[in-house]
């Protein structure tokens, strides 16, 4: 679902989100001048702080690795979420409610599905309060005594939301009704059903074994109900939540908000097939597992898992359907240039039977025994094909070439091809002749009757290696610093002198209209602003440094006459250049001219 949040939303959300005691939350800051302050950076090993924080203008900036922004660029980068999701967390934690504008006809009607979805989940997590509890007065009722047959202490079950759905029929509707939830809210949070060709509802998930499922950010959004019966009337073993504004299966994980600290001081995530196994991680210590909901694993899931990290080990069941799970998430896995290993559970058993019989030492093991994807891919081409014959080799090699169409990047792709040829005792270009035609048949099977040629890989942007001269930065620094300077600046430089695209040229620019309207202190928020969708070094380096000119007339000076020198140096070539390639006489002349008038 796309949202718009509105602009002035987003102001009210940074304006109740102090950087200082944003970022203070996850580092620990010491004081280094009125409203500055440093520490180490959270984005990489160092010993000797260079992270600061400006409370002044709302910045950071780490001097060793060039991180820098504003309170949503930091949140972005340090919990690998996107833009919207960073502002959702951020307006989550300063109390601001995010009117969903997508599809409203008015203002009106976004607040109120913005009011919606904040009442959506004050449900879940009341109701998951309200199955806790039930779980916990009931020590002697089904789900607490499968919890302790399956070794779950009533600890475990408060550390991972269990609770036990009451057998009636409306005490969940009952429930929420006293704490001021309406049945409609019921309904629309996926928690009653109403019964066909009448108005009366009931509840979801009556006498199931309840996991509250959490977003990333922590808060509850829906539920997996486990029947306790061998043959339940109602559903399956497992039933979800259905689809509601606030619970979308596909695009939520099992434990992340619990495994997203420990997958960052990992580096690694673990992609287990259920609940139980995830949790069978987490009770031996290894907190960063996570599991799809009940469903195959979806290339949405794989993308947020991706912002974490780009190591994966895959923790499926050994058996056939286990197999089938890794080929699968090998097919989404492998266009993401993600290091997968595959996890080898001894005895055919899964995390959590592990867990029982050898405890938490045996499932921490689990982590050493990771293998390469394409190394057990490969392992298992003498259980499925005929390698002692030339057919039975062709075979297997149309099938790696099925995985290896996948991969994107040319480098790991080599890779690949070469460990697949190894496998099969014959040739890369083999390997390389089967996937051409794996690739062909697919290209067939998406509509397309000719063959297109490969689309090339985006090319680097010139402002991404762009080295800012030394002048411009100068002039930046100097405007930035001063409402003097840039009056001044704006003064000496011609507009024509300052039309390069280029991040910095902008943030000059910017500056300088700013000042000359009077508007300087909005422009240098402008600057800041821009850097949330594109940090750009130099720049957030520039804003928190508060550099001091004592004769800021000469500085300015001095830095026109410099920039102005560089950007004739720098046409000259471009004219040079021109020159060489010029073709008639009347050209050379015109060029040669220009040429003069800049020495």
């Amino acid at each position: 679902m796309g949202s718009v949040i509105p602009p002035e939303v987003i102001e009210e959300i940074k304006s109740r989100s102090d950087i200082v005691e944003v970022i203070g939350s996850f580092v620990q800051l010491k004081r280094a001048g009125n409203a500055s302050f440093k520490g180490l950076c959270p984005f990489h090993q160092e010993k000797t702080p260079s992270f600061h924080v400006d409370g002044s203008r709302q910045m950071f900036h780490c001097f060793g690795c060039g991180k820098g922004g504003d309170v949503v660029r930091f949140v972005m980068d340090k919990e690998n979420l996107s833009f919207v999701d960073a502002v959702h967390m951020l307006a989550s934690r300063a109390g601001v409610v995010i009117p969903e504008y997508a599809g409203a006809s008015s203002p009106e009607e976004a607040r109120q599905r913005g009011s919606q979805r904040e009442r959506l989940l004050a449900l879940n997590e009341a109701m998951a309060a309200f199955f806790a509890e039930n779980l916990r007065r009931d020590p002697q009722g089904p789900a607490a005594v499968y919890l302790r047959g399956r070794g779950l202490s009533p600890e475990d079950a408060r550390r991972f939301r269990i609770g036990a759905a009451p057998d009636g029929w409306t005490a969940g509707l009952e429930f929420a009704r006293s704490r001021g939830f309406t049945d409609k809210e019921m309904l629309a949070a996926g928690l009653a059903r109403q019964k066909e060709g009448s108005a009366r509802c009931y509840d979801q998930f009556r006498g199931r074994l309840t996991f509250a499922i959490a977003n990333e950010h922590g808060r509850v959004c829906g539920f997996s109900a486990r029947s306790l019966e061998a043959k339940p009337a109602d559903g399956g073993k497992y039933i979800n939540t259905p689809e509601t504004p606030v619970f979308h299966k596909g695009h939520l994980l099992y434990g992340l908000a619990a495994a997203r600290k420990a997958i960052a001081e990992s580096g690694h995530a673990i992609l287990c097939e259920g609940q139980m196994d995830t949790i069978a991680f987490h009770r031996a210590g290894v907190d960063c597992a996570v599991a799809p909901l009940g469903t195959a694993f979806t290339p949405d899931q794989a993308k947020i898992l991706k912002r974490y990290t780009s190591r994966l080990l895959l923790a499926f069941d050994s058996d056939g359907a286990g197999q089938k799970a890794v080929e699968r998430a090998a097919e989404i896995l492998l266009p993401l240039s993600m290091d997968v290993r595959v996890i080898s559970i001894p005895g055919g058993k899964d995390p959590d039977e592990l867990f029982s019989t050898g405890g938490a030492e045996a499932v921490r093991g689990l982590v050493g025994t990771a293998r390469p994807l394409m190394s057990v891919l490969a392992s298992r081409l003498p259980g499925k094909f005929d390698l002692a014959t030339p057919v039975g080799r062709g075979e297997a090699a149309a099938w790696m070439a099925g995985f290896l169409k996948h991969v994107e990047n040319r480098v790991e792709l080599e890779g690949y091809a070469t460990e697949a040829a190894e496998a099969l005792s014959v040739s890369v270009e083999a390997i390389y002749a089967e996937l051409a035609g794996a690739r062909r048949l697919e290209r067939r099977r998406e509509g397309f009757t000719q063959e297109t040629r490969k689309t090339p890989a985006p090319a680097v942007r010139a402002e991404d290696r762009f080295v800012y001269p030394a002048a411009l930065l100068s002039l930046l620094e100097l405007a930035v610093n001063s409402d003097d300077a840039a009056r001044r600046i704006a003064e000496l430089v011609e507009p024509e002198e300052l039309t390069s695209q280029d991040p910095v040229t902008r943030a000059l620019n910017t500056i300088l209209g700013a000042a000359v309207n009077g508007e300087f202190e909005q422009g240098i928020g402008e600057v800041r602003d821009a850097l949330t969708d594109r940090p750009v070094p130099e720049i957030s380096r520039i804003l928190i440094e508060h550099t001091a000119c004592p004769d800021t007339e000469r500085a300015v000076s001095e830095s026109v006459a410099e920039f102005r020198r560089i950007r004739r140096r720098d046409r000259k070539k471009e004219l040079m250049e021109k020159l060489r390639h010029a073709s008639s006489g009347e050209d050379k002349m015109k060029l040669l001219a220009e040429i003069a008038g800049l020495s």
